[in-house]
């Protein structure tokens, strides 16, 4: 038997630069500029709404996942097998290669490009030669917290933190007015944007992850797994809480009115702030978070398909990287715009999933009272798509 091992500080860092890295992608970067445009005046408001979503259920769900000793199924396994495997399955393909992935890559060409090569073929083979890369990283499994943890994440979260830090300060323009929507209900807006980071379901697929590394640096015992878990969770937490902050204050005082996502308002405030070098840096920072994501992403879902069904997971690492390379010339606001309504449906049910694998530590839930609990959170989020406007 495999003697425990104990992570030293450094490591413990380097597990949470590597969980805060995982996350700081896609959604996180363009949705928070986007939230200060639209919430203005009312910024606080919203942006406590997004935090909680965006910040604190991700949290929960990394410690969630680790109480359950890191296996996905067992949160939901009071569902039965096939209803369990088909939710989660429809979570990480939403997070996976239908959304959550190819977004990463609309991303990076975006603003790559600054918005002005709208072709379908140079979009797909920047695709392809962005899914590779993540590839040829996921080729070595066992190298991930190396490359992500000690490589990647130091230098795009300190980049990402040191923008942020100038855009608090250093805001360019005056504050916003809020739209309507943010003018009557700030905190409810700014709750249901944070469903579009993704974080949650990432969180499920990232925490199991943590989990995976943590085996494979002989880290056996539950407890330490939990331990070190909770601790890249608040590592993660606080980077996030910070970054959202000043990039929502970004969006506030921004210039860029007429924007509608988040990455023009970035590129705006750099490209004034830093000039033509600074956008370029942006870009080559964004790139590389978004490369992060990707493979985490691509890493978690071909986990938990190929546990479930038996087939390799180098297939479905390539069936999710070919997938998202072909679904990511749609472009940045078509994803966005197809993802909302699967989003506003699941997420409700996500987040009880979550409470519910917390509570069930410390208290037996029935499975009929965990069915009715879970069942009603996604008849909510399900009748949302009908009321909400």
């Amino acid at each position: 038997m495999t003697a425990n091992t104990k992570l030293s500080f450094p490591e413990i860092m380097a597990l949470g630069g590597m969980t805060l890295a995982l996350f700081l992608g896609a959604g996180n970067i363009i949705f928070p500029p986007l939230v200060g445009l639209q919430a203005g005046t009312n910024s606080f408001n919203a942006g406590f709404g997004f935090i909680i979503t965006a910040v604190l259920f991700p949290a929960l769900a990394i410690l969630s996942l680790a109480i359950n000793k890191g296996n996905i199924n067992e949160l939901t396994r009071p569902l039965g097998k096939w209803a369990s495997f088909v939710f989660i399955g429809i979570c990480f393909l939403t997070l996976g290669m239908l959304f959550g992935t190819p977004r990463t890559a609309t991303i990076s060409y975006e603003v790559i490009t600054n918005g002005t090569a709208d072709i379908w073929w140079k979009k797909l083979i920047f695709s392809v030669v962005f899914f590779g890369l993540a590839g040829a990283i996921l080729s070595r499994p066992g190298k991930l917290l190396e490359v992500v943890g000690f490589i990647l994440s130091p230098v795009k979260i300190s980049v990402l933190i040191f923008i942020g830090i100038c855009a608090w300060f250093h805001p360019i323009g005056e504050i916003t007015t809020a739209t309507t929507i943010y003018e009557k209900q700030a905190f409810k807006a700014g709750f249901v944007n944070g469903y579009q980071t993704l974080d949650v379901i990432s969180a499920l697929c990232f925490g199991a992850i943590i989990s995976h590394t943590l085996k494979q640096r002989s880290v056996t015992q539950t407890k330490d797994i939990f331990r070190y878990s909770a601790s890249s969770a608040f590592i993660a937490a606080t980077g996030l809480t910070l970054i959202y902050i000043c990039y929502i204050s970004m969006g506030a005082h921004t210039p860029e009115t007429g924007a509608t996502n988040g990455m023009q308002i970035m590129s705006a405030y750099v490209e004034i702030v830093f000039g033509t070098y600074g956008r370029e840096l942006l870009a080559a920072i964004i790139t590389l978070a978004c490369l992060v994501t990707a493979i985490g992403l691509t890493s978690g879902t071909a986990q938990f398909f190929s546990q479930n069904t038996g087939i390799p997971y180098s297939v479905f690492v390539a069936i999710s990287l070919i997938s998202s390379a072909a679904i990511a010339i749609l472009g940045l606001n078509s994803l966005t715009t197809l993802a909302i309504p699967v989003l506003n449906a699941i997420y409700p049910a996500v987040l009880m999933v979550v409470v519910l694998g917390i509570i069930r530590r410390w208290i037996n839930i029935p499975d009929n009272l965990y069915g009715l609990c879970f069942y009603s959170a996604l008849g909510v989020g399900i009748l949302s798509l009908f009321v909400i406007r």
